[in-house]
């Protein structure tokens, strides 16, 4: 078996955040030692930064070199969105834009599509309620379904990471990222 692609890697580090605390913080404090151990290819002389986003916050991530390219791909999708329906982003959903730099790469950690927010919890309890990490694991999924491979230069790759189950509940989770 060849050897495992970031994104399939960086997949396997988000489901082992959901299922481990520890590993999460850990992440979170120190990613480039957590993605090396993990045999994530690291760019030379660059910093990575991980975001964690809440269940309702979308982060899109535009990079630094080929942006436009990027951004042109984004409009194109979003507009072919508005054509299919009138709501691009769904009510309560929330985009967020970032952009790597030339020595920094921004690394989303999305919420575990197990965890509830407190809307969902008061709906399904009729009640308030403050508990939002619920007892059971969570698993990425990583196929080729999940991860769309676009070339937006003569070396740039963008990779969206779209998480299919997550995205029939609420929204797709929409991350683009370099990769040389």
């Amino acid at each position: 078996m060849g050897e495992k692609n970031n994104a399939v890697i960086y997949g396997e580090i988000v489901s082992k955040c959901w299922e481990d605390e520890n590993f999460k913080k850990k992440f979170v404090a120190a990613p480039e030692s957590v993605l090396a151990d993990a045999g994530f290819k690291l760019e030379e002389g660059v910093t990575y930064k991980v975001i964690e986003a809440p269940k309702l916050v979308k982060y899109v991530v535009i990079p630094y070199e080929g942006a436009k390219e990027a951004v042109q791909k984004i409009s194109a999708g979003l507009l072919e969105s508005v054509e299919k329906a009138a709501m691009v982003v769904p009510e309560g959903v929330e985009v967020r834009i970032v952009q790597n730099t030339d020595d920094i790469r921004n690394l989303i950690l999305p919420a575990s599509p197990k965890t509830l927010t407190s809307a969902e919890l008061k709906a399904i309890s009729g009640g308030d309620a403050t508990v939002v990490m619920p007892s059971t694991s969570t698993n990425v999924s990583v196929a080729t379904n999940d991860f769309i491979s676009t070339s937006i230069g003569a070396d740039l790759a963008a990779s969206i990471y779209v998480n299919m189950e997550v995205a029939q509940e609420l929204a797709s989770v929409l991350v683009v990222t370099v990769a040389n």
